[in-house]
């Protein structure tokens, strides 16, 4: 064996060891990292008047979601869940929302919250819109968009395919091409290797109805540029409300739903 070729082997099997073999756990890894579906124990149990119903996708998986019937607004809000979340652990949000005159349905994504099937980019898009035409199936009234965190990557593509009279974001990302970069240093030269772009950014200055974005000044988990960066790719007339100190999940503690509501309520008479 020649000395070039002893060079090329050496170096063939460097690039294997520390490149190709990192890099491929890296993009199967993926599903785990970006929907990280919580355990639970049991059945849920909703309360504050939602209930438990089961939403049919096109491609024949089954949504464990909760609905919660409209009031006096006769309007009804999607409400979508972030990372590590499922449609249980939105009854409070919802609450708020049922009290004021809403209908609630509370989205559950493929893979969570004992839904069948297993989470992707394009399953969870589809999710919701199945979700959207269950809620149309339901009331006539018009619908609004709520959505958290990862939520927003799923609730963009529906407010662009359907139609909403209102849509609040909270802790929104551009794409989570700019998460991966953010999080772990991302060069982008290897973009093709995030899986679920999820481009926020290609999507939003598409949409119609009136938008609401809200971030935390102190989000370690999406920055609060990212939020202040989706509002300047969104339509002109966008709100764009920056929290001090609030974090990625304490929104609550900050009055989010408070401005949720006032938004849907001015929206809604607007119509």
């Amino acid at each position: 064996m020649t000395l070039r070729r002893k060079i090329f082997r050496w170096l063939a099997a460097l690039v294997m060891l520390f490149v190709v073999i990192p890099f491929t756990g890296i993009y199967f890894a993926q599903g785990a990292i970006v929907f990280p579906v919580p355990k639970r124990d049991g059945a849920p149990r909703p309360d504050g008047g939602f209930e438990a119903v089961t939403i049919s996708t096109p491609d024949g998986e089954r949504l464990n979601a909760f609905y919660h019937p409209p009031g006096e607004k006769k309007a009804s809000i999607l409400v979508f869940h972030g990372n590590a979340e499922t449609a249980i652990n939105q009854i409070g949000r919802g609450k708020i929302l049922s009290d004021a005159g809403f209908g609630v349905l509370l989205v559950e994504f493929r893979g969570y919250g004992g839904s069948t099937g297993t989470p992707t980019e394009a399953g969870v898009i589809t999710d919701g819109l199945a979700s959207y035409d269950f809620l149309k199936g339901e009331t006539e009234g018009p619908i609004g968009i709520l959505a958290h965190s990862l939520g927003t990557g799923a609730a963009l593509p529906v407010a662009e395919a359907r139609e909403v009279f209102a849509v609040a974001l909270e802790s929104p990302f551009t794409s989570l091409l700019a998460i991966a970069r953010y999080r772990v240093g991302w060069m982008p030269g290897f973009d093709f290797m995030v899986r679920y772009p999820f481009r926020n950014d290609e999507i939003i200055g598409d949409i119609t109805a009136p938008i609401l974005i809200i971030h935390g000044t102190e989000d370690r988990v999406i920055p609060f540029a990212e939020g202040e960066k989706l509002a300047t790719l969104a339509p002109p007339g966008t709100a764009f409300i920056k929290i001090e100190g609030a974090g990625h999940n304490n929104l609550g503690q900050h009055g989010d739903m408070t401005i949720v509501r006032k938004f849907f309520q001015r929206e809604l008479a607007a119509e």
